[in-house]
């Protein structure tokens, strides 16, 4: 009886240590044409006997030949806000300014700064209707390592008749863009950080509430006035962590399909890779089908 349980034990440990097999995948694509229109439906039908299918698009996040790289990408600092105007209008009443060397925060530094003026690269309301600004791309301003800043710079002239101009800024923001459309917010104008500095008439100031940045104008035959609010020092690079995969459209535990439908909503040229593989937890066997195609708009 002894002899029977090791004979039986030696039977087991053999069986156990035998590795399962896996089958070779029989597995092709193949697709009715190889130029489509931008929401189109495109096709790829399948034929042979496969348990597992990734689909990978061939779009920016889903390319086959990137899925075991981890790429850095850089986001475009964006900005953007709206004005309002009430009273009569001053030229060059309100600048917006910016400098990627700030030198400090005092009223002395913020004069010895270098700043630019990119007032003419938005658009500033003429009364009192809200104005968006445009999208202003911060690139430019973006150098490693060094302190941006942006200032909205009120300037106004005394007028005996005349109220000087009131500013109103509201959404304002600096988000970073990146190439996948998602965007990351900077600054807002509920989180600054913003400091006034009061050059002429220090009866009037800038004032930061949750929802707005606003420079009233003083009475007619009112001095000179010039007050500057400044966000910053800001890091305007952002950057992020972005590996490509693919996306599993079948699986052994699921039904098996004959074709997979996919749309493209931008045109270009796509490298669409589909994987068939089986597997276990002793082997892995697959095979890789590719196909270029073309979507026009």
């Amino acid at each position: 009886m002894k002899c029977i349980y090791i004979l039986f034990f030696a039977l087991f440990l053999s069986l156990s240590c035998k590795k399962m097999d896996v089958a070779q995948p029989n597995f092709e694509v193949q697709l009715n044409k190889l130029q489509y229109k931008v929401n189109d439906t495109v096709r790829f039908n399948f034929s042979g006997s496969v348990e597992n299918i990734v689909f990978y698009s061939g779009e920016r996040g889903f390319r086959y030949a990137n899925k075991d790289e981890v790429t850095i990408e850089t986001g475009i600092p964006q900005l953007q806000f709206t004005t309002a105007l009430a009273g009569v209008a001053q030229a060059n009443s309100l600048k917006i300014l910016v400098t990627k060397n700030l030198l400090g925060n005092t009223p002395e530094n913020l004069l010895a700064t270098s700043w630019t003026d990119i007032s003419s690269q938005v658009t500033l309301a003429s009364n009192s209707t809200s104005t968006v600004s445009g999208i202003v791309d911060l690139s430019p301003y973006a150098a490693e390592g060094t302190p941006f800043a942006l200032a909205f710079k009120y300037a106004a002239i005394m007028s005996p008749t005349a109220a000087q101009p009131t500013w109103v800024v509201r959404a304002f923001s600096i988000s970073n863009l990146f190439p996948d459309n998602s965007s990351v917010p900077l600054v807002t104008l509920a989180t600054g950080p913003w400091t006034s500095y009061n050059f002429k008439n220090p009866a009037a100031a800038w004032t930061v509430s949750a929802t707005e940045l606003r420079m009233n104008g003083s009475a007619a035959n009112t001095p000179d006035n010039e007050d500057w609010l400044v966000t910053g020092p800001l890091i305007l690079k952002a950057t992020k962590e972005v590996a490509d995969f693919g996306l599993s459209i079948q699986n052994i535990a699921g039904r098996r399909l004959s074709n997979y439908d996919y749309i493209y909503k931008t045109p270009g040229v796509y490298k669409v890779t589909l994987v068939g593989f089986n597997n276990n937890i002793d082997a892995n066997k697959a095979v890789v089908r590719e196909v270029e195609i073309t979507v026009i708009p």
